[in-house]
């Protein structure tokens, strides 16, 4: 039902309020905010990779492929 769809929303969203998360709502069936999702979980990926990287390396620089020197 509606009111059950509604109740798990905001449990999901308090539950992500505790865990300093991120909330997204998507859905599978319209395919509403899955690309969206998708992206913002690749972008954070690559951004904790790239923070590890920098870390390792002696003055925090590192380089993308082919790309420019990126700094922490």
């Amino acid at each position: 039902s509606d009111a059950v769809c509604e109740r798990a929303e905001l449990d999901a969203i308090h539950l992500a309020n505790e865990m300093q998360a991120e909330y997204w709502s998507v859905s599978a069936k319209t395919g509403e905010n899955v690309k969206e999702f998708f992206s913002r979980v690749a972008a954070l990926a690559f951004e904790q990779s790239m923070i590890k990287e920098l870390e390792k390396t002696a003055g925090h620089v590192a380089q993308i492929g082919a790309g420019n020197l990126i700094s922490m």
